[in-house]
C-alpha cells in the first residue's frame, strides 16, 4: 500500500448522465478500462486514447478492452477527472502539474515558465531519469502511477500589440494561468498577470478588459482568439508537461503479465500522443497565419534571465532544488 491514499484528498463526485464516445459498457467489468479526456476528439489525447485501446486490446487477444470519453462527457475538467479516479468512474486519464500538486507538490516544478529550454530539453528530463525520479515520488506518496509524459504544445504570447524585448510587456494586462510560480514570472517581467476564465477569454481579449493572453497555437487557433489579438510572439516560454495517469487500484484488477501490456500499450500511446500534438500545432500555425495572425521571433534569453530568481525560489518553496538543478542541467548538454 502507498503511504498517502487519493482517496483522502478528494470528494466524492456523480458521475450520472454522461455519454462516451463508445457506448458505455458494464462498470462492473474488471477487464475494461475507461479512459476520459475533457478534450474533444480530433485532440492529441485522444489520437493517444486510440492508440492504447488498440494496442492493448491487440496485444491481450482482446482480454483487455477500452472504452473512450471525449469532450468532457465524464468531467468537463481535469480536476474532475483526477477526482473520478479515486471515485472509480475513470481508469485512465491525463491532467496538468497544476492539478497535481493536491498529492504531490514537486510536480508544480514542471509548469514553471522557461523551465525547459527546448522541446529536446523537455524530452531529456521526462524520459530520462529525471522524469522516472518524479514518477517514483508520485507513486510513493500516492495511490497514483505515472504511465507516461505527455504534452499540450508550446506556449507562447498573443496579444493587441507585439512582443519583441522584455521592455514591451511592461504594464501589459496578461491573462494567465491561476500558479504563483507564473504568475510571479510574468511579473517580472513587467506584466500585470490576471485571472479571467478561458471561456470568457474572446470577449475580453475583444473588449481590452486584458491586453494579452499566453497559449499554444492550437488553443489560440481553435479559440479563434486571433481574431481580436493577431500578433503572436515566439516567447517559447512553457514546454508543457501532462500527466498520463492510472491508479493502484486500477492495476491491481489485472495480473503481472496484464498490466505489462497495459504499460507497453500506455508507451504506444505516449508515442501517438506526442506526435500528434506536433502535427496539430503545425498546422494550426498555419491557420492562424492563413488568417491573418502576425507571427515575430523573439529573443528569449533576456526573458529567461529575468525570470530566473522566480524560478529558484519556486524550487525552495517546493522543496525541489535539487530536482530544478538536475533539470538545469541537462539543458547545457
Amino acid at each position: 500500500m502507498k503511504k498517502f491514499g487519493l482517496m483522502s484528498l478528494v470528494t466524492v463526485i456523480a458521475l450520472a448522465g454522461c455519454q462516451s464516445e463508445d457506448v458505455a459498457g458494464d462498470p462492473g467489468d474488471p477487464k475494461k478500462l475507461i479512459l476520459a479526456t475533457q478534450l474533444d476528439e480530433s485532440s492529441p489525447f485522444a489520437v493517444g486514447f486510440r492508440e492504447f485501446r488498440d494496442a492493448i486490446e491487440e496485444t491481450s487477444d482482446g482480454a483487455i478492452t477500452a472504452e473512450l470519453h471525449t469532450n468532457g462527457s465524464l468531467g468537463g475538467n481535469e480536476d474532475t477527472l483526477l477526482q473520478s479516479i479515486a471515485t472509480g468512474g475513470v481508469d485512465m486519464t491525463v491532467v496538468s502539474p497544476g492539478f497535481m500538486t493536491q498529492v504531490q507538490q514537486e510536480v508544480d516544478l514542471f509548469s514553471m515558465p522557461y523551465l525547459f529550454t527546448s522541446y529536446e530539453h523537455w524530452l531529456a528530463v521526462v524520459d530520462g531519469d529525471i522524469g522516472e525520479e518524479m514518477s517514483q515520488m508520485v507513486e510513493s506518496e500516492t495511490n497514483l502511477q505515472v504511465l507516461g509524459y505527455w504534452t499540450a504544445g508550446v506556449r507562447q504570447y498573443y496579444g493587441a500589440q507585439p512582443v519583441e524585448e522584455v521592455e514591451d510587456l511592461r504594464n501589459v494586462s496578461i491573462r494567465t494561468q491561476d500558479s504563483p510560480g507564473i504568475q510571479d514570472s510574468w511579473s517580472a517581467l513587467g506584466a500585470l498577470p490576471v485571472s479571467v476564465a478561458w471561456d470568457e477569454m474572446y470577449q475580453a481579449l475583444q473588449n481590452r478588459v486584458v491586453d494579452a493572453s499566453e497559449n499554444d497555437f492550437t488553443n489560440v487557433y481553435q479559440s479563434s482568439h486571433h481574431e481580436v489579438t493577431p500578433y503572436i510572439s515566439l516567447t517559447d516560454h512553457d514546454f508543457t508537461t501532462r500527466f498520463f495517469l492510472t491508479s493502484d487500484v486500477v492495476m491491481e484488477r489485472f495480473t503481472d503479465e496484464e498490466q505489462e501490456m497495459i504499460e507497453i500499450a500506455a508507451e504506444v500511446a505516449t508515442e501517438a500522443a506526442r506526435e500528434a500534438d506536433l502535427q496539430l500545432a503545425e498546422s494550426s500555425l498555419e491557420a492562424l497565419e492563413d488568417e491573418g495572425a502576425i507571427v515575430n521571433e523573439v529573443d528569449i534569453e533576456p526573458f529567461i534571465e529575468q525570470t530566473q530568481s522566480v524560478r529558484e525560489r519556486i524550487a525552495e518553496e517546493l522543496e525541489a532544488v535539487e530536482l530544478y538543478e538536475a533539470i538545469q542541467e541537462l539543458a547545457d548538454q
